[in-house]
């Protein structure tokens, strides 16, 4: 018999060093943690389902007694809840005195110093290319004298700058709907230039007995001025000056923490002028 104990005990202790029986091992305890998670799980799940519905009972109980007995619920409810009474002492205490902040404007002053002193207007300068013919004879008693003849077609460029006077700008600010409203005066053409280097002729009939001259040049090319001038009006030369002084205007006055924050900028131009072409 004690052969037997001691041959089971020695295949035991061989068994439990195997492989197998330390797997076997593992899922033993897997088996044991889950079951013991499942029991906890059903639980808490019971207990939380009768604290419910204890819970649940009771505000039944409540809104059985109010539907019987109304009066009574709402005594028992303010004699629970019941604030103290206000006296004039007491509200004299607890008075609150609020005041409206006063409203944040822009000085004049300072707005006129920025549009007049602080910012300067720079002219617009628009640049044009054109070609103009002449033809000229020598002439006697409205008689065309022979071999005096001359032309040519020249073409050049030319400068038209325009602007207006700043000092007539308007300056309006509505604080109560937080605008500042600035008007444009009329716009002019400053000057007028012949740029001479850009001279290029063709087609040339020089004469020996009547030259072409550099008058005859400029004041080919001055007699285009007024034709080049409305040209310029007429495709927005006007427009481009007062778009530049906005931008101006605009991007000077946002950085006023007030202007920037509360106030929007509003210009008016004068009717541009209609040319007929």
């Amino acid at each position: 018999m004690k052969n037997f104990f001691r041959k089971f005990s020695d295949s035991l202790d061989a068994y439990i060093e195997t492989k197998q029986f330390r797997w076997f091992r593992r899922l033993i305890i897997a088996l044991g943690f889950t079951v013991t998670g499942c029991v906890c799980f059903l639980a808490g799940f019971f207990l939380n389902r009768s604290d419910n519905m204890i819970y649940q009972s009771n505000i039944n109980a409540m809104t059985r007694t109010i539907e019987a007995d109304p009066a009574e619920a709402a005594g028992e409810q303010s004699g629970e809840s019941a604030a103290p009474a206000v006296t004039e002492e007491t509200a004299a205490t607890t008075a609150v005195t609020t005041t409206q902040a006063p409203k944040e404007t822009l000085s004049r002053e300072l707005l006129d110093s920025y549009i007049y002193e602080d910012l300067k207007f720079q002219p617009y300068t628009y640049r044009y290319s054109n070609t103009a013919a002449f033809h000229n004879r020598t002439t006697i008693e409205d008689f065309g004298v022979p071999l005096t003849k001359k032309s040519f077609t020249i073409s050049y460029e030319g400068i038209i700058t325009a602007g207006f006077d700043s000092e007539d700008i308007i300056v309006d600010n509505d604080d109560d709907n937080y605008i500042i409203r600035i008007t444009f005066p009329e716009a002019y053409i400053i000057s007028h230039e012949i740029d001479e280097d850009s001279f290029e002729l063709e087609n040339v009939q020089d004469n020996f007995f009547n030259p072409i001259t550099d008058y005859d040049l400029t004041s080919t090319c001055e007699g285009q001025n007024g034709r080049m001038e409305e040209q310029a009006i007429a495709g927005g030369l006007y427009g481009s000056l007062y778009r530049m002084a906005e931008n101006s205007i605009t991007e000077y006055l946002n950085r006023d923490s007030i202007i920037g924050a509360k106030y929007r900028i509003e210009f008016i131009r004068p009717e541009e002028p209609y040319v007929m072409m």
